[in-house]
């Protein structure tokens, strides 16, 4: 309906949420997606050229609008993911992430929805 694709097979766990409406949102069939898992719009996870080279997103992340998460990486609990990111390397926990490539931009340690407003 509004030019995603997020098949049935995708794991996504509790209390994810996809921000509006999942507009131009494409997951990987077999990716695995964690509990409170907000997916900004035009947000790509996917393989890369290796057909097992998927991502699998941990627990309270937060992917901004058109961040692509590409190959089998790891992206840890308690991460935020920068608007138009290319992620292709594991994201340790309790970071901050953005540009292209990705890179930790800070460690945090509070929850990431204590800095982020008006999400949950």
């Amino acid at each position: 309906m509004f030019n995603s694709v997020v098949p049935y097979t995708t794991e996504i766990g509790r209390d994810s949420k996809f921000a509006y409406g999942a507009i131009g949102v494409v997951i990987h069939g077999r990716s695995k997606i964690g509990s409170r898992v907000i997916i900004g719009q035009n947000v790509t996870i996917g393989r890369a050229l290796d057909p097992d080279s998927i991502p699998e997103i941990g627990d309270n992340v937060y992917i901004s609008a058109g961040a692509r998460i590409i190959g089998k990486i790891k992206i840890g609990n308690n991460v935020i993911i920068g608007a138009n990111s290319v992620v292709t390397k594991d994201v340790p926990n309790n970071s901050i992430v953005a540009g292209i490539p990705a890179k930790v931009l800070r460690s945090v340690d509070e929850d990431i929805y204590s800095l982020l407003k008006n999400i949950y």
